[in-house]
Order: C-alpha cells, then structure tokens, then sequence
C-alpha cells in the first residue's frame, strides 16, 4: 500500500512479513527502512529494523532524521458515537 507521510515523501507501506523485500528495495534505491512505530495513540517512523510496536516499514531517501514525527491517532477514532 503506498502513503504519504506528513513530509511529502510517498512510500510503500511494507508488512513486517515482507522485511527482506523491504530491504532489497532499500539497497536498490540507496534508501533506509524506518519502522512506523506506534505506543498509544502516538505514531513516529524509526529509522532501524525492529519489530517491537511496529505497524509496519518504509523506505525513505537517505539523509532522513532517525526518528520522523506521525500524525497522532485520533482520541475518538473507532468510537461510534463520537
């Protein structure tokens, strides 16, 4: 599934399943995988391969910060009478 993060970089979005095609994909575009991280409601992209916490990978250009900010979940997301 590709998206697009808060910077205006589109990405694949990569299952954990999927980390060694992730990685290829890196070496062939000199890109970096960042796991998209989530604790609670807050989300950031991790540059590093981990699967603690991790909704899934991208791939981003190389000069990235280690760590990227993501929208936060919305309080009321999955409440149906909000």
């Amino acid at each position: 599934m590709r998206v697009i993060l808060p910077n205006g970089l589109t990405s694949e979005l990569f299952q954990l399943e999927d980390a060694a095609r992730a990685e290829i994909l890196a070496e062939m575009t000199t890109g970096q995988i960042y796991c998209w991280k989530t604790s609670g409601r807050s989300n950031w992209l991790e540059r590093r391969l981990s699967i603690v916490d991790v909704i899934g990978l991208v791939i981003l250009p190389q000069g990235q910060p280690d760590w990227v900010d993501m929208p936060d979940d919305d309080e009321h997301e999955n409440d149906p009478n909000k």
